[in-house]
């Protein structure tokens, strides 16, 4: 800012002096302006009027006309070091500039300006001067004077001094304010830090006692299954195979008591399986989620007799072995809470992705019954509901209730891909 600033001042005190600079070369060519036109006593006497004129012309300490041919030979120089007709024409200054073509060529092409280092006379010293030069075809004199810039460099330096003060007075402030800034945000942060820290305390210990409380359902569930299902159907076969023992030589009885252990141990195996499945669903292994989702659904109709429609994409490698995972299992959830409690007719079950916003999604919608505000359940809903919100929330994704195109409700999971 402080440099746009000096820039700004520069150009304004520039300008002035170039306005200037064109009134003193319209006066000076209003003073010899007779002797230009008329030639009054011939040309020469006319010329030598003219450059006395303009040699007794002056303004302000350093400020004076000069006039050189069109060679660059001085005809009006009331300043100059050199005595006589001096020719500047291959003159340079300490910068290298050839000033006087520069200046003659600028007169000739109507007047302009050029700036350069010259001698200042009331200090003897080169000092940057901007001249402004025209050009008198009559005579083939190139007219100009100039002003030296040493004061414009001694204003920036006095304006950049006063605004280095003024910024070190306004770091000071901001430095205050900024540092209260952090004072406070470090107290608020650190107010925060302490609320949310005994939020997820808070929450940290209901998460452990609803996770034991899943172990110890999950655990009660699969011993009801083997103590129900499996542990039955192995004493029935004990029992059958101590008749077969008791009757072997009779191959009428033994060979049904035979075939009936097999029918149970046929039996048993599937519950096996079925136990092993709802433990760990190794379908995903195998088959992969897409291809296990569709069995979830062909076993859901054959199961229920509701009508499921299953559309499904090939998912690859966009998801995490999670997060697949979670899917699975939140589709097993969602059917199992069709079954108990939506009374449906037709389910619809959709996997599938978009690559441009990088995710896959779940939809799962059914003509049941539905609920009242299916917005809400995300806040008031039961343990399976709870397991589906913390799988998705793990895998960084949403998962919303709403009311679904077949009617009833509609569950929308959406996770990032991997």
């Amino acid at each position: 800012m402080l440099e746009t600033e000096a820039q700004l001042i520069e150009q304004r005190i520039t300008e002035f002096h170039q306005k200037e600079l064109k009134n003193y070369i319209s006066l000076a060519i209003s003073a010899i302006e007779f002797d230009y036109e008329n030639e009054p006593g011939g040309r020469d006497k006319a010329q030598a009027r003219a450059r006395e004129i303009l040699k007794a012309l002056n303004y302000a300490d350093d400020g004076y006309f000069f006039a050189t041919d069109r060679d660059g030979t001085t005809l009006v120089n009331r300043w100059s070091s050199r005595n006589g007709n001096t020719n500047y024409w291959n003159t340079q200054d300490a910068t290298g500039s050839f000033f006087v073509q520069e200046l003659m060529k600028k007169a000739r092409d109507g007047g302009g300006f050029h700036t350069y280092q010259w001698e200042k006379p009331s200090t003897k010293t080169p000092t940057l001067k901007m001249s402004y030069a025209t050009f008198l075809p009559k005579w083939g004199w190139m007219l100009g004077t100039g002003v030296y810039l040493d004061d414009l460099e001694e204003q920036i330096r006095i304006y950049e001094a006063d605004m280095r003060r003024e910024t070190r007075k306004a770091e000071t402030i901001l430095f205050m304010v900024a540092l209260f800034t952090v004072v406070l945000a470090a107290v608020a942060i650190a107010a925060v830090h302490y609320s949310e820290h005994k939020m997820a305390d808070m929450r940290l210990k209901a998460l452990t006692r609803r996770i034991v409380d899943i172990q110890e359902e999950e655990r009660k569930r699969v011993s009801n299954d083997l103590h129900d299902g499996i542990n039955q159907l192995l004493v029935s076969i004990r029992h059958r195979l101590e008749l077969a023992i008791d009757q072997f030589g009779n191959t009428d009885k033994v060979l049904p008591l035979l075939h009936k252990c097999l029918s149970i141990l046929d039996t048993s195996i599937s519950d096996v399986r079925r136990i092993s499945k709802a433990l760990h669903p190794s379908a995903l292994d195998n088959i992969g989620l897409s291809v296990a989702i569709r069995e979830l659904g062909h076993d859901f109709q054959d199961s229920t007799s509701t009508k499921t429609r299953v559309l499904v994409t090939p998912i690859d490698d966009r998801l995490s072995d999670r997060a697949k995972i979670a899917l699975y299992r939140v589709t097993q959830e969602a059917l199992t809470n069709i079954a108990r409690h939506a009374n449906a007719k037709e389910v619809e079950i959709e996997l599938g992705y978009n690559d441009d916003k990088h995710t896959v999604f779940l939809r799962i919608s059914d003509d049941g019954e539905g609920i009242k505000n299916p917005e809400l359940m995300t806040k008031s809903g039961g343990l399976g509901l709870r397991n589906m919100l913390e799988r998705i929330d793990a895998q960084g994704g949403e998962l919303d209730f709403r009311s679904g195109v077949l009617g009833g409700l509609e569950l929308m999971a959406v996770v990032p891909q991997e």
